[in-house]
This record gives structure tokens, C-alpha cells and sequence, in this order.
């Protein structure tokens, strides 16, 4: 191959490379994000609210049981959230894991229960449309 021949990148294909750096870095870090957010776990059976605990004043962990179709007991702390123990025959919702930030759920189908980390604060995440 000549020297002529080559193929060079040109100034819009770095200008798109690095227009995809720049939102990658960027979404990398707002997970970062050190915005002083109060969470509060909201536990909902059949859609009413049974249980508000604030993260923030929690002064230790917290074992919530919920009384429903298949009882369930749900670990509430400071570092998240998550479900301890479930009688449902699917287990989906142990397997879920923690939750630690705004707008993460848990949710168990059989038991009609949800666990969602609320926050108080009230900026948009994102605008779809």
C-alpha cells in the first residue's frame, strides 16, 4: 500500500469519538453523585402503604415483617435494603438483592408487596419524549 493510499481519520470522525468519550465519562460519573439525598424505604401491600422508615435517622438495622399473603420480613439500614425472608414459592424477591439508591424497588408478585427507596428530593433524573 502507498503512502497516499492511507486512510487517515478525518476531523468529524474525531469529533464524534470524542463527543461518545465525553458521555461516557460523563455517565460514569454522575453515579458519584455526593448530592445529600434523604431516603425513606416505602413498603406497600396490595398498593397502600404499610410502613415509611427514613434511612438517614436510622440508628440501627431494622427487621420489618409483613403480615400479607405470604409473610415476608424486610432489612432496613442505612447502607440499603433488601428482603430477608419470603414464604412466596418463587423467592424472586430475596433474590433481588440490595437497594440503595432513589427509585430502586423490590417487588414479590405473590405476596403483592413492594419496597421502594424514595427520595425527598425533587430535580428530574431525566425527561423522555
Amino acid at each position: 500500500m502507498k503512502n497516499s493510499e492511507r486512510k487517515y481519520f478525518k476531523p468529524l470522525d474525531i469529533a464524534i469519538v470524542a463527543f461518545v468519550l465525553i458521555i461516557a465519562v460523563m455517565a460514569f460519573t454522575s453515579q458519584f453523585n455526593t448530592k445529600d439525598t434523604e431516603l425513606s424505604c416505602v413498603v406497600r401491600v396490595n398498593g397502600e402503604v404499610e410502613h415509611t422508615i427514613a434511612l438517614k435517622n436510622l440508628e440501627t438495622a431494622t427487621l420489618v415483617d409483613i403480615d400479607c399473603e405470604y409473610p415476608l420480613s424486610v432489612y432496613v439500614s442505612k447502607d440499603g435494603v433488601y428482603v430477608a425472608f419470603s414464604s412466596c414459592p418463587d423467592k424472586l424477591c430475596e433474590h433481588t438483592g440490595v437497594i440503595t439508591r432513589a427509585s430502586q424497588s423490590i417487588v414479590c408478585l405473590p405476596a403483592k408487596v413492594s419496597v421502594t427507596l424514595e427520595s425527598n428530593d425533587k430535580t428530574l433524573d431525566a425527561v423522555v419524549g
